[in-house]
Parts: structure tokens; sequence; C-alpha cells
């Protein structure tokens, strides 16, 4: 009796498994003879239609959901954890940095920016990504400390950069209010020979 109900146990686990998993979409479950193991296997093309869908519905809106944004902010970071080496991994996590800031979750924003800045150092638009977390941390966070350090990175990284004089504006102005910022800005302006 015991060891039917283990044969029983043994054997509905991996389907109850392989039956929650599909029903999720675009996954199913394989055996991996190497891990010894059931795991989940992801289908390549499904899963980049459903992130497009999911990206058209957002996009159509004139306010975005909040559930979709939420749900897109996932997605798109799981397309990097199933596909760490495709090309379109550190793209689609820049499109979840921008919807968790659509969110205002200004910190998880961040924090898949500095996960593209570590885990793909060569993205061609690093230079965006990195003077955006210095705008998040500035503007949004308010973290002085670390926009002042993160301008500075960006500084060095693209010193040929259009935005490195803004970034620089931004380190020798950070202390200063917006009020401040545009008293300043006007007596300079009044101040330059016409």
């Amino acid at each position: 009796m015991k060891a039917d109900k283990f044969l029983m146990i043994r054997f509905l686990v991996p389907v109850m498994l392989v039956l929650s998993i599909v029903a999720c979409g675009g996954e199913e479950v394989i055996y991996d003879e190497k891990q010894d193991d059931y795991v989940s296997h992801v289908d390549y093309d499904t899963f980049c239609m459903e992130l497009q869908e999911l990206e058209n519905k957002i996009l159509s809106q004139p306010a975005p959901d909040e559930n979709l944004l939420k749900e897109a902010t996932t997605k798109f970071q799981d397309f990097a954890g199933y596909f760490p080496t495709d090309p379109k991994a550190p793209e689609y996590l820049l499109k979840a940095s921008d919807f968790a800031l659509a969110l205002g979750q200004i910190e998880k924003s961040i924090k898949i920016l500095d996960r593209i800045i570590t885990e793909y150092p060569d993205y061609n638009r690093m230079e965006d990504v990195m003077y955006n977390k210095a705008d998040h941390l500035d503007f949004n966070m308010r973290d002085t400390t670390a926009a002042k350090i993160a301008y500075q990175e960006f500084i060095d990284k693209f010193p040929n950069s259009e935005l490195v004089d803004d970034a620089q504006s931004r380190i020798e102005n950070i202390a200063l209010s917006l009020e401040e910022l545009a008293e300043k800005f006007s007596k300079q302006l009044e101040e330059k020979p016409q």
C-alpha cells in the first residue's frame, strides 16, 4: 500500500507540475537527464510573441493599465532570465526598467538598469542606461550622493557623449532646488552679452 502511494505521488507530482506550467502559457516541463529532474522549458517564439502582444496592449492605451505594466515588468525581466545570451535580453530589460518607472517603482527600475550594466557591459545602448540610472537617482530618488557617483561614472565611460555637459552640470548643481537652479540659470542668461 505504501509503495502504491509513493508511486502515485511520484507520478502525479510531475504531471501536476507539467499541467500548471503549461497552463501559464509558453512553458513546458521536460525531463533533463543531466539534472535528473524535471525542468521548465520556455518556447522562444511563443514567449517573444506574448511579449510583443503585451507591449502592443500597453502602447495602444492612452494611460497604460497598472496590471499590464506590472505583468510587463515581470515578463520582460523573465525573458533575460530564460534567454540571457539573446541579443534582445538587454533591450527587454531596458523596457522592463521603463515599465517599472511608469509604475513609480524607481528602486526596481534602477536595479534593472544595474543588472544591464553588470550583465551586458557591451550593450549598444549603455550610454542611455547609465545616464538614465543617474537621472533616476537624481530626480526621482533625490539621492544626491549616489547620483553624483552615477553621473561621474557616466562621464568616465562616455567622455564624448552629448550628455556629458548635462551630467557635469548636474554634479555641480545637484544640491540646488529646482527654484534655485532656475534662478541661477536666469542670472547667467542676464549676464551673457547678446
